[in-house]
């Protein structure tokens, strides 16, 4: 079992959950569809800290499963994540929106591929012959990437700069099968087709996100088939997919949320607890004080559905406990249904799947281990 800090609460991350999420995604890259070739390689999202499980525990253990490309929003994240991985492949996919040559500079210095989304970048892009670039198109996110009126502009300019990009992409809006996503995959086919009459070359070719690299899009196979070969999971890699995807896949949660009855309480029934006495007991019964609270992530909003797994320090399943009072900057208070707690039980807030806070209250699966506060160790775990 696993051994708790001073402070018993963790974030455990389950190497076995990453090696099966990963072999999901491998599994689907062994056959070309609409959207990809065979054989496209991951290029792993690992944004905002890795999605709050840390990039500085989370993605060695990626490049330990064969991760070789990575990607992150900002030029901030690239130059953290070039100290964790020297030999990896890195993409800033945001940096500084319009990138000027202070950061072109430090791009190149340390070896970072950057997203060039304007005009003006890509100009400023041909003072720097080392310099690895993608150009985003814009096919209908609008948001980043050169929208259509400008494709025409900038393939003349890479003709006149005689560089060619790392690579080339875009991003979807959406996913499933709505006429949003088929649009912008038919948009990104007919740019790449033209992309590569005029003669021009990219070593990479990419779209997918998680949720479109599990979309069943009924669209039929084009160049996009055989020149996309890249493709960027993010939120599926940590064992979730987006709100309203409704293809059930077998991914596993990556990050457990759990800590340690180490105090256990007795209050009288009519007597209050926390803050405001929101809670007050009807009866005589034992309650938990647990080191974790809204500064760890567990947000105040959660209080209606929080009903964590509660375990033996065996590990055996005890059931669920419940919630009395409210929830505190650090701590927060937990009843049993009549069982009897013990010291060194154990509780899990989230980990299991399909996770009750995301299916009943809501919460937005990205956003759930954002949530959680540095001062929370990320763990490895079997």
């Amino acid at each position: 079992m696993f051994k708790f800090p001073w402070r018993p609460a963790a974030a455990l991350l389950s190497r076995s959950a990453l090696k099966s999420n990963l072999d999901l995604v491998r599994e689907r890259l062994k056959n070309p569809t609409p959207l990809h070739a065979k054989g496209a390689k991951i290029m792993a999202v690992v944004k905002a800290d890795a999605y709050g499980h840390r990039s500085s525990v989370f993605s060695p253990q990626l490049w330990r499963h064969g991760v070789r490309d990575f990607c992150v929003a900002s030029l901030e994240e690239g130059l953290e994540l070039r100290k964790i991985l020297p030999r990896a492949s890195i993409l800033v996919l945001g940096g500084t929106l319009r990138w000027n040559k202070e950061s072109f500079q430090l791009a190149q210095k340390n070896r970072l591929s950057v997203a060039i989304n304007d005009l003006k970048s890509l100009s400023r892009a041909s003072s720097f012959r080392s310099l690895q670039f993608h150009i985003k198109f814009d096919t209908g996110m609008n948001r980043l990437g050169l929208k259509s009126e400008d494709w025409g502009a900038c393939i003349e300019l890479l003709r006149k700069m005689k560089i060619q990009p790392e690579g080339i992409f875009t991003h979807f809006a959406s996913f499933g099968e709505n006429s949003g996503f088929l649009r912008q995959a038919i948009l990104f086919e007919e740019f790449v087709r033209w992309y590569f009459n005029e003669g021009l070359k990219a070593k990479t070719v990419h779209c997918e996100n998680s949720s479109a690299l599990f979309s069943q899009l009924k669209m039929k196979k084009g160049i996009l088939s055989t020149k996309v070969n890249l493709v960027r999971p993010g939120i599926a890699i940590y064992g979730y997919m987006p709100k309203g995807f409704l293809r059930k896949l077998p991914l596993s949660p990556v990050l457990e949320l759990c800590s340690e009855l180490s105090l256990i309480k007795t209050v009288k029934k009519g007597e209050g607890i926390s803050y405001d006495h929101l809670y007050r007991a009807k009866n005589d019964h034992q309650y938990a004080v647990v080191p974790l609270g809204y500064a760890d992530g567990i947000a105040k909003e959660y209080s209606q559905d929080l009903e964590p797994l509660w375990y033996d320090r065996r590990g055996r399943k005890k059931g669920r406990l419940s919630l009395c009072g409210a929830i505190c900057m650090d701590m927060l208070l937990l009843k049993s249904n009549g069982k009897p707690l013990e010291e060194q039980d154990r509780v899990s807030f989230w980990g299991d799947f399909p996770n009750r806070l995301v299916e009943r209250a809501g919460v937005d699966p990205y956003e759930l281990n954002l949530r959680i506060a540095p001062r929370i160790p990320r763990v490895w775990v079997p």
